[in-house]
């Protein structure tokens, strides 16, 4: 719950003297926001028109069927790393010349190749670039890469469904310049009737070999006497050779009976032994038969191993998965946290802001910054009533401000690096803003300049904030500036017509401040983690 203030602006005691310092004064204010903005727009876009690429380099160009994506200061980069840009695009007969610098410290050789890769859902391409073989001659300056791979993995599988398509369309065509119209209908019955001949001829055939049939019937009726009447004839010998296999067999069972005896019936070692090498042989075979059953699997390109093993799309495909889901764990695990707590003592408002930070680092050149803010101005609110009918000391339409002190603001900004200067925007303590910060001496000192409340009430300029930070110890920082800088001193007492009831705080204006704050990394907090985790 807050405190709400009502009532009527005091009128200026010199109508005069205050309409001749606001001729004066608001032009002096607008002119100088002017020139801030104006200075704080040409380093932005200095810094921007900067190269990116630090030191010599070395000027070489490619040809591409299609550039589409591309275009000057685009990323060139090996290995994931930055090593270059390009310088221009420009037309070569029908091909597109991508001209870039690269960095010299990447030993580039004639055989580099260079690909186009998509850098983001939004269309943009980046360049990635491949040195190539130590044993080939260095890349003279001005030289060109003559292996380009300019079509992403999309354009393929659409150039191969449309090959896949021209070829189904030239059988179909086929089918219907052979089975279409009187001709096609013709071949058709000029088959079947092939087919009805076709059988006719093989119903003869087996009609003819009738006779055939029987007299090989006969011969081998013949054949069968024969051999009668010769085992008939040679009976005592048969049954000879009989007693012989069967006294064969008798010997065959005592070994056997022996064998068994030897393996079964006792108890030593050795029946052990020999029970254990049956199961390993057992064992051994089943696992011989299963992998010769998944290797015959695999040859034939069956199951999914067999698709890996024959099929070298699907190799190349489960490469390209695997290398990209290896980069997103990798840029994920690079991503750094920094958590900070600050607290600032205003003098004019006689009370203490606070502020919980937390910044997510994906790139050392970037960052995103969440803030809580307990800020003891507060929020104030301007809005007109009308009051019918009105009492007999109000007027009938009113300006009632409203001032809610004990909530929380929040922040939420993304931030981008160029060197020595940062730039911010998105939203400021619960209102839209922009800011920016300037570096010194390793990060140790910075400069910071906020601007936001662009229609608060009870303003007649936008919340213009600059302080200085100084970090040193590793985890400390002070900080000391001025807060509110183009707007004039107004405190709660200036909204009611007498300050009775007022609580003499400060609502809008110039106010000075200092302090000091504590911000810590996420390799610190792991280390306290694994600390409190020891001591339990």
């Amino acid at each position: 719950m807050g405190d709400k203030l009502s009532g009527f602006r005091p009128p200026r005691w010199d109508l005069r003297l205050s309409s001749l310092v606001k001729r004066i004064v608001t032009p002096f204010k607008v002119g100088l926001l002017v020139l801030l903005a104006g200075v704080t727009f040409i380093l932005f876009f200095t810094f921007l028109k900067k190269s990116k690429v630090q030191g010599e380099t070395l000027t070489v160009f490619a040809l591409f069927k299609d550039a589409s994506g591309l275009g000057p200061r685009s990323r060139v980069q090996t290995a994931g790393i930055p090593v270059g840009e390009i310088a221009n695009i420009t037309l070569q007969g029908t091909k597109a010349r991508v001209t870039m610098r690269v960095s010299r410290q990447v030993p580039l050789h004639t055989d580099a190749s260079i690909a186009k890769r998509s850098e983001s859902m939004l269309g943009d391409f980046m360049l990635d670039l491949m040195p190539g073989s130590e044993t080939a001659p260095m890349m003279p300056e001005g030289g060109e890469i003559k292996v380009v791979y300019d079509k992403t993995g999309l354009d393929q599988t659409f150039d191969r469904l449309n090959t896949i398509a021209s070829d189904i369309q030239e059988v179909t065509t086929s089918l219907r310049q052979v089975l279409g119209g009187e001709e096609g209908a013709g071949n058709l019955q000029s088959i079947m009737e092939n087919m009805v001949q076709l059988s006719a001829s093989m119903d003869r055939a087996i009609r003819d070999s009738g006779e055939k049939l029987n007299v090989v019937l006969d011969n081998l009726e013949g054949a069968s006497s024969a051999v009668r009447d010769l085992t008939t004839s040679q009976e005592e010998d048969y049954r000879q050779i009989v007693a012989n296999v069967r006294g064969a067999t008798e010997d065959v069972r005592d070994v056997a009976a022996t064998i068994k005896q030897l393996l079964g019936a006792g108890d030593g070692e050795l029946q052990e032994s020999v029970a254990g090498m049956k199961n390993t042989f057992q064992k051994l075979d089943r696992a011989l038969e299963s992998i010769e059953s998944v290797a015959a699997k695999i040859d034939r390109g069956q199951g999914t191993l067999g698709a890996l093993v024959g099929d070298k799309e699907v190799k190349e495909e489960l490469t390209q998965a695997v290398s990209d889901t290896s980069a997103f764990v990798t840029r994920l695990a690079g991503v750094m946290a920094e958590v900070s707590l600050r607290s600032e003592y205003h003098w004019n408002q006689r009370g203490a802001k606070t502020y919980l930070q937390l910044k997510v680092i994906p790139k050392p050149d970037k960052y995103y910054y969440f803030e809580i803010v307990d800020d003891p101005r507060g929020f104030t609110t301007e809005e007109t009533v009308m009051r019918l009918p009105p009492g007999s000391t109000e007027r009938e339409l009113q300006t009632v401000v409203t001032t809610r002190y004990n909530q929380l603001k929040f922040s939420a900004e993304y931030a981008k690096r160029y060197y020595f200067l940062t730039l911010r925007f998105g939203i400021l303590e619960s209102t839209g803003g922009m800011g920016a910060n300037l570096h010194f001496l390793d990060d140790s000192l910075t400069v910071t300049v906020d601007l936001f409340e662009f229609a608060a009430a009870n303003k007649d300029f936008p919340r213009l904030k600059a302080f200085v930070n100084y970090a040193f110890l590793g985890h400390v920082f002070l900080t000391a500036g001025i807060d509110d800088v183009l707007n004039s001193t107004l405190y709660d007492s200036d909204l009611v017509s007498g300050s009775a009831g007022s609580t003499r705080r400060l609502v809008s204006g110039r106010d000075y401040f200092f302090g000091a704050g504590l911000y810590f990394t996420d390799d610190d907090l792991k280390s306290v983690l694994g600390l409190i985790g020891l001591t339990q």
